[in-house]
């Protein structure tokens, strides 16, 4: 409140002492100031509140585990600074012809699996890909891509969003750029950039009091500032005589105050087996002390190979080189190829060893080797935990990647270092990605149907835990299986007291060699067809966890037969069902 006796003296007169003709005049003045200082107080009030013109702006992604989503936000952090009013949108939420009305656009997707478009993106990728698409002559726009180079489609959701807005009439007034696992800087130098340039482009939008999006609280954990937990156990859940290993690992976060949602995923950063960088250092002909420069310090070679790069994928770059230095004219050949079929099969199961050793005429220095070495990729887990149940707990249920090729053995990456390298009490590099429509829906009155062979059940024993807790009435219904009964069912305890107390309402199991006709989760799904798409019209959420290429195909397409033939459906309804459930993320995938 303004103190006006800083600008007017007020005369002393006592309360029973009538006012005489100057203080009367005096009083005058003084309420005639004072009303118009408030005058001017209030229209000094509404200049400030006054909306001003701002210009609209809209980013969409495309997500398959996250990051595309945070790139968008950190993007909307950004436009705010420069007069623009951000709306972030789920290309799920995004009907073409009102993007098509937009006049500044910044797209931002990942790639995932061999060149495919994230889940969230694919709906409005064919709406925008027909031939009755909207004109984009209104609009500017950049594209961002995420990708990773070790897949032969590097980046090709992005590339086909760019060259299509591009055909559509669209202005794109920032190149592409292709980020590569390790995307941070590069996305940071887009953002720039496009940011920058697109805010003076276009006219106005009319008025607005404040942007539309919401700041996206982040961790301040990620791939550069790791959050290190501590494996508090570990144990493996397949039977000794079960033709592969499958680990359960639980993490403490202390004190962090890190926590997540079921659904969502952990990345670890792992190390790679010291066995397999002793076999590198020894086709190089190196002792592993030799110390090399990085990142301003100087470090052995040894802890590079182990700690800090990629020794196991070869990276483009590194087959590149040596088929030009071995003279292997059929693996030049390979990478030309348009048809990356043949040089997937040639690379199946093979790591740098392996190639090193079938060309001996490929002589490589430490440093030109580590000049074609990328940085370690984290590698991303499901989580199989509810932090509602397991107080500052995180639970991660990973297949120990082990086989035998060329007289070598071969081990994952993380899987083995999680499973050999790391003891209890050790400490584990992670970051948390949030997967926001991979989660039990927030009316726990609705049914979920799941399904997840193998590895696959681990984010639903996550969300069994978190319906136990919240004491959801919805019903609850698992598809589960893998080959053998005896060997391979992982929580079959857990899964067997949740079915007792009716929490797991129906658990239908699918265990491929345990007779002699094989028998899949799908095969499951289409024997109890009624009563499956019975629960979907009752609003049941579908969810599905594993294999990308070949289980989670098949379900897809199970799910959709099942449709048409008790929905009473012809193929294009039954297409329109499903994308239904799709926009309306009640179809959801974690596929890997």
């Amino acid at each position: 409140m303004t103190d006006f006796n800083k600008d007017y003296k007020v005369p002393f007169v006592p309360s029973n002492m009538p006012f005489d003709e100057n203080q009367q005049q005096w009083l005058g003045g003084f309420l005639a100031g004072l009303h118009s200082r408030l005058l001017l107080k209030e229209e000094s009030s509404a200049q400030v509140a006054a909306p001003k013109a701002v210009r609209p702006l809209t980013i969409i992604y495309g997500s398959q585990t996250g990051n595309a989503e945070g790139v968008a936000y950190d993007c909307a952090e950004l436009a705010k600074g420069h007069g623009l009013a951000p709306q972030v949108l789920d290309m799920d939420d995004v009907e073409l012809p009102t993007l098509a009305a937009s006049e500044r656009l910044l797209l931002i997707t990942s790639t995932y699996g061999e060149g495919e478009m994230p889940d969230n993106a694919q709906l409005l990728w064919d709406a925008i890909e027909s031939d009755q698409a909207p004109s984009f002559a209104n609009t500017y726009y950049s594209v961002l891509a995420l990708g990773d180079t070790s897949y032969d489609e590097f980046c090709l959701a992005g590339i086909l969003w760019d060259k299509r807005l591009e055909a559509l009439g669209g202005k794109r007034i920032a190149e592409r750029v292709d980020c590569d696992g390790d995307f941070e800087a590069a996305a940071e130098s887009w953002m720039a950039e496009a940011v920058s340039t697109i805010s003076q482009k276009g006219s106005d939008g009319g008025v607005s009091s404040a942007a539309t999006s919401q700041k996206k609280v982040k961790s301040q954990y990620n791939r550069k500032n790791p959050l290190q937990v501590e494996l508090i156990d570990k144990r493996v859940l397949s039977s000794p005589d079960s033709s592969k290993e499958i680990c359960h690992f639980e993490l403490s976060l202390g004190g962090s105050g890190e926590t997540y949602k079921a659904g969502d995923a952990l990345n670890i950063i792992p190390a790679n087996q010291p066995a397999y960088a002793a076999e590198l250092l020894q086709l190089m002909g190196c002792t592993g002390e030799e110390l090399e420069p990085r990142d301003g310090e100087s470090v052995t070679l040894k802890q590079l190979l182990t700690e800090e790069l990629e020794i196991r994928t070869p990276s483009k770059e590194f087959l590149a080189e040596l088929s030009l230095r071995a003279g292997n004219a059929e693996l030049a050949q390979l990478l030309a190829d348009e048809d990356h079929a043949p040089l997937n099969d040639f690379l199946y199961g093979k790591d740098i060893v392996d190639l090193l050793k079938a060309s001996p005429l490929a002589e490589f220095s430490a440093a030109e080797l580590l000049a074609l070495l990328k940085p370690i990729a984290a590698r991303a887990y499901s989580i199989s935990s509810s932090i509602k149940k397991h107080d500052k707990e995180v639970h991660l249920t990973v297949s120990s990647i082990r086989y035998e090729q060329e007289g070598r053995e071969h081990m994952g990456v993380c899987s083995t270092y999680l499973a050999d390298l790391v003891e209890a009490g050790d400490k584990v590099k992670c970051y948390f990605v949030p997967n926001k429509s991979f989660a039990v829906p927030e009316n726990d009155e609705l049914p979920i149907i799941m399904v997840g062979p193998g590895t696959g059940i681990a984010p639903f024993r996550a969300f069994l835990e978190e319906r136990e807790v919240r004491a959801a009435t919805g019903s609850n219904w698992l598809f589960f299986g893998d080959r053998n009964s005896k060997d391979d069912f992982i929580y079959r305890d857990e899964l067997e007291v949740m079915q007792a107390s009716g929490l797991l309402t129906r658990l239908d199991l699918a265990f491929s060699r345990d007779q002699p006709e094989k028998i899949y989760v799908q095969d499951r799904m289409l024997e109890q067809g009624a009563e499956f798409f019975a629960w979907l019209e009752r609003g049941a959420y579908f969810y599905i966890c594993g294999d990308a290429y070949r289980m989670a195909k098949d379900v897809d397409k199970a799910l959709r037969t099942i449709v048409a033939e008790h929905g009473s459906m012809d193929t294009a309804a039954a297409e329109a069902y499903v994308n239904d459930l799709k926009k309306t993320k009640r179809y959801v995938r974690d596929v890997y």
